[in-house]
């Protein structure tokens, strides 16, 4: 299983947050994301995506974990 990590924009009910998905793909994830909060999120990342130099996206922009 890999990690994806999905990120909700400007406006959006958890505006400033993130979510964490594991799934065998990206599709997967996005399917079990869509069932979970609709179509209301901003952005789906990998983990090498995430990371930018052992820096997260969650660090860089203060984002809140949802679980």
């Amino acid at each position: 299983m890999k990690k994806f990590y999905f990120t909700f924009g400007f406006g959006q009910r958890y505006q400033n947050c993130y979510h964490i998905i594991e799934a065998e793909t990206a599709e997967a994830a996005r399917d079990l994301m869509v069932r979970k909060f609709g179509k209301e999120w901003s952005m789906q990342y990998n983990e090498d995506e995430w990371f930018e130099n052992g820096v997260s996206q969650a660090e860089k922009w203060n984002l809140k974990e949802i679980k």
